[in-house]
């Protein structure tokens, strides 16, 4: 492992592991910092190598693919947390400096384990019971049923992300009607090569996020906290300031204690984000932690003063953190692809407002339900932003209408 220069030379090379929205806005952001991003994408069409001059394409299975990548940078980030560690560990060069590190990455790319280490450091966390190492699927939701009831929420351990891999049974419905999709679920995890565990249906008020920047010079800061919309799973809103919009400012103040312990207790640099729910009793639990750029943190592209992705590549380099505060009132809403979007003929960029700022990723399938791009957009006064909110669904719906 090699150390990095404090202040990067022009042109310096850095390495993104991932070809989607996230590198190719983890791209931009390096590119604006004169840094020469080298990124492994499935292919050539892939958002980020549409952006980069430096690419390779392939599998990072591929082992010798990831050496050869890893062989041409020293820092490497993320596009997010689902790469085997010890695959890593195994193409790693000597001068290979990853960020997160790779024990750190390991902790949190398992759900059991970072669920785990948040009670270590007493960071509040909803209650678990995992299905053991071998253990038999069926006698081990007779225990969640006697547990928690016939409300609760199953989630996979690993590789789950806009809603895939989470079962909510948050009807009172008995266990015995629904036993035969909650085990296909189960092995669905085990067949990946994780496991299951089950935690108690939190009738949360609402979720929210905080997305945070610890620097390898010790400086750490957060954006404001933001209230997140994600029906089915899937991030739809990101709102905020959370203060601004009825959520306690005390809220803001643990979150942000919370976000300190976590970057802490895990040794995580550069940019992540946790999202929270807020408890109808005024307690605040951490629903996951996400050690990369994050959706819930695209607002600080155009409400920001400093982007989280530049930000990310400040913490990393150990250069000083860009300002992190923001516009009274923002809002980023998703772009999914509707029901039609396999239709690939006759597609229009939604139509923008003079205050909207779009964000479009350039996909080469529109599927339905796929995360096409995000619109942005802020004003000056809370006053304004129902208006605001107003505007940018009517851009959504006449981009959905044409």
């Amino acid at each position: 492992m090699t150390t990095k220069p404090p202040i990067p030379p022009l042109g310096y090379k850095v390495g993104i592991l991932g070809g989607g929205q996230l590198a190719a806005m983890l791209a931009e952001a390096a590119l604006r910092l004169g840094l020469r991003p080298v990124v492994l994408a499935k292919g050539p069409l892939d958002p980020a190598a549409r952006l980069v001059k430096d690419a390779l394409y392939g599998s990072y299975e591929d082992l010798d693919l990831l050496k050869r990548f890893l062989g041409e940078v020293e820092l490497v980030a993320f596009e997010n947390e689902f790469i085997p560690s010890e695959l890593l560990h195994k193409a790693r060069h000597a001068k290979t400096y990853f960020m997160p590190e790779l024990e750190t990455l390991r902790r949190l790319q398992d759900k059991i384990s970072q669920k785990r280490a948040l009670q270590s450091i007493n960071v509040p966390t909803a209650p678990m019971l995992v299905l053991p190492e071998g253990g038999r699927v069926q006698p081990w939701l007779d225990e969640v049923d006697r547990e928690y009831g016939s409300r609760f929420v199953l989630k996979w351990s690993r590789t789950g992300y806009d809603g895939k891999g989470v079962f909510l049974a948050n009807d009172p419905v008995p266990l015995s009607s629904r036993r035969e999709l909650l085990d296909k679920f189960c092995q669905a995890s085990l067949e990946r090569g994780g496991t299951v565990f089950a935690e108690p249906y939190v009738p949360f008020v609402r979720e929210l996020a905080l997305v945070a920047c610890q620097s390898t010079n010790g400086e750490f800061k957060a954006y404001p906290l933001v209230v997140i919309e994600q029906p089915g799973g899937v991030c739809r809103w990101v709102k905020g300031p959370a203060s601004a919009l009825g959520v306690d400012p005390k809220l803001e103040r643990e979150a942000f204690a919370y976000a300190k312990k976590i970057s802490d207790g895990f040794q995580l640099q550069g940019t992540f984000a946790v999202e929270l729910f807020e408890l109808k009793d005024g307690g605040l639990w951490v629903n996951e932690i996400s050690p990369r750029v994050h959706n819930s943190g695209h607002f600080t592209q155009d409400a920001a003063v400093t982007s989280q992705f530049e930000n990310h590549w400040r913490a990393l380099l150990g250069l000083p953190l860009g300002e992190m505060s923001t516009h009274p009132a923002f809002a980023m809403l998703n772009v999914l692809g509707p029901a039609n979007a396999a239709q690939k003929h006759g597609w229009k960029l939604p139509p923008i407002t003079a205050r909207l700022h779009l964000h479009w990723y350039g996909k080469a399938d529109l599927l339905p339900g796929r995360k096409l791009g995000h619109i942005n957009g802020h004003v000056r006064k809370i006053e304004e932003f129902a208006e605001l909110i107003e505007e940018m669904e009517r851009c959504e719906q006449g981009w959905i209408d044409g």
